[in-house]
């Protein structure tokens, strides 16, 4: 069989300067949220932490929250063991949230070149969740004068997701405020959090069928395509037990929720925790999901070279969805709309579609079921030859050839990535490989 060697190449907001070479993997902080400088324990268990969290597999660590002292704890530790951060310190610039604003005098340079020593520093947290119109254009011009002096740094910042405002957007209100964060900012990458379980609204029942996360992630994806700026999400990585509307909470609902972000097209996922799932809060060794985050980071990690070659076209949701939500109006695709499938889709199964550069098609298929691993059957368009993007390894395996229909059984929250290939053509399969000429 014909195997082709394509070539991608680093994505990025034409109008801005950071490129993006690779999938990205991070945590909101290694440590506890606001983790202040206590004594040695507190610094030995941080230090503990950062490696807990590289040895899970993430290949970036945010210091959201974290206080300096502690921030730079992150720092050193990291730059010896070869770590990556995005660097936030709330004391000297930018701010976290429209009212929870801690820096009031912006020395974002001054922060720059005191930290230049840092190999380990990859990028800088702008603002977190900006939303009022001074809060945007201070953001805007955070970035401008970032890239400006370090060009090849990331200037961070993240989007508010609806639910913190629901009494304004859930009327649809959320798209105008993603576009006029856009179009203020200009980020370099656009990002947004989402961590549902347990939120108001939230039933065992349901699961997540009712959740404007649906909304969100699709308002987000096509700010993000529109614009050429690539589409990162952030999702919950355990109980929150300030949510007050969730008994449990289980690692599949974890591996879901990150899926979600990948069936929309994200290019990067940060686990948000606060010191619990991860990670042990008494130890800041392994945490209670560390083994299977670890294989799911791996497996990530595997598609990840594939998943930095395609482009979203569209996501479609089975009808069990949001089926009566005027918010969902206008940002659902149907069966209909879809260039692969046709008939229905099982009940919570959700796919997208996307393409590469060369034309070649791709398929996700995600049971949104956590509870409940899945068996699915899918009607084809057309005759075609189906390649399974194998999590092990990342090539591509050819599952069915010559077939009509594409069979598979899924995990709960578990997600797979197909290749389909007309069965008019002869079979070959794909590999990428990045070029920056």
């Amino acid at each position: 069989m014909k195997h082709k060697m394509l070539a991608r190449y680093p994505i990025g907001n034409p109008r801005r300067a950071w490129r993006q070479d690779n999938f990205l993997l991070s945590i909101a902080n290694p440590g506890p949220i606001g983790l202040e400088y206590k004594d040695e324990w507190t610094a030995k268990k941080t230090r503990r932490a950062v490696k807990t969290c590289l040895d899970l597999g993430f290949n970036l660590l945010d210091t959201c929250w974290a206080s300096p002292e502690m921030g730079m704890e992150i720092v050193r530790t990291a730059e010896a063991l070869g770590g990556k951060i995005i660097y936030q310190n709330l004391k000297r610039f930018g701010g976290m949230g429209e009212a929870n604003v801690f820096c009031k005098t912006n020395d974002l340079i001054g922060a720059i070149r005191d930290t230049a020593q840092w190999n380990c520093i990859a990028g800088y947290y702008m603002w977190d969740e900006p939303t009022t119109d001074e809060q945007l254009a201070e953001t805007g011009r955070m970035i401008t004068a970032c890239e400006k002096e370090r060009p090849g740094l990331l200037p961070f910042t993240v989007a508010l997701p609806s639910y913190h405002r629901l009494t304004r957007w859930e009327d649809g209100a959320y798209a105008p405020y993603i576009e006029r964060f856009a179009d203020t900012v200009d980020p370099a990458q656009l990002s947004f959090d989402y961590y549902p379980i347990g939120l108001r609204g939230y039933t065992e029942a349901a699961q997540l069928d009712d959740c404007l996360m649906w909304c969100d992630l699709e308002v987000v994806r096509r700010a993000a395509q529109k614009r050429s700026i690539p589409f990162w999400f952030c999702y919950q990585g355990q109980k929150f037990h300030f949510y007050k509307y969730a008994e449990r909470f289980t690692y599949p609902m974890v591996r879901m929720l990150a899926n979600a972000g990948i069936l929309h097209g994200a290019v990067q996922l940060t686990c948000y925790t606060e010191f619990e799932g991860m990670v042990d809060p008494e130890t800041g060794g392994e945490g209670i999901y560390f083994a299977e985050h670890q294989r799911f980071l791996r497996e990530i990690r595997e598609l990840g070279n594939t998943l930095m070659a395609l482009s979203c076209r569209r996501v479609i949701h089975d009808d069990s969805l949001l089926p009566d939500c005027a918010y969902m109006q206008g940002l659902r695709a149907t069966m209909e709309d879809s260039e692969l499938l046709t008939g229905k889709l099982p009940l919570r199964i959700s796919v997208s579609e996307h393409t590469d550069a060369y034309g070649n098609r791709y398929l996700m298929v995600l049971n949104r079921d956590y509870d409940r691993d899945a068996h699915f059957s899918l009607t084809l368009k057309e005759r075609s030859h189906v390649y399974r993007v194998d999590a092990a390894d990342g090539e591509q395996r050819l599952s069915f050839m010559d077939t009509a229909v594409l069979t598979g059984h899924l995990e709960a929250g578990a997600l797979s990535l197909y290749r389909v290939q007309s069965a008019t053509e002869e079979p070959f399969t794909v590999e990428y490989y990045l070029s920056k000429d």
